[in-house]
């Protein structure tokens, strides 16, 4: 006579088809993972290049704003002007400067002027590098600068 087969029913693992389970869920999110990890590994180095254009554009704007203080302190009144005259149109580390005179009218919108008619200055700070993002294609700083010093005022130190 045989002798039964005596089922252990407390067998512990894990069968085949549960590990063959597991690792096609982890294959699909593997590949997931690697397909957005890879879009943010590939153009992880733009972070870098804006980091890289901001700091020199600030620091341009740094030196414009030194000139300018240096400039009013020994002539106010052609202290905008040679702003313009040093600056506009310039292309400095691949910044492109641009500079308008600008007034504001009662609601407060901005009105280019002719050169010379106003007393404020907008001076804008482009960067165009390779790595210049791609909002407006690229990285931009504005400062408006002001007349607003007489020659006998106490000088300005920046």
């Amino acid at each position: 006579m045989m002798e039964p087969k005596i089922i252990n029913r407390n067998s512990k693992g894990f069968t085949l088809v549960e590990i063959i389970a597991t690792i096609l869920a982890a294959g699909i999110l593997g590949a997931m993972f690697v397909n957005f990890m890879g879009t943010a590994l590939t153009s992880s180095w733009n972070a870098v290049e804006i980091a890289r254009d901001e700091a020199g554009t600030e620091a341009l704007m740094e030196q414009i704003i030194a000139d300018y203080v240096a400039d009013i302190n020994s002539d106010p009144a052609t202290a905008l002007s040679n702003l313009v005259t040093t600056y506009n149109g310039q292309t400095i580390n691949g910044i492109d400067i641009t500079t308008q005179y600008i007034d504001f009218d009662g609601s407060g919108n901005e009105n280019i002027l002719s050169a010379g008619t106003s007393d404020n200055l907008k001076v804008v700070l482009q960067a165009t590098g390779p790595g210049s993002p791609a909002i407006s294609g690229r990285y931009a700083l504005t400062t408006i600068f002001t007349n607003s010093r007489d020659t006998d005022d106490p000088i300005v130190i920046y």
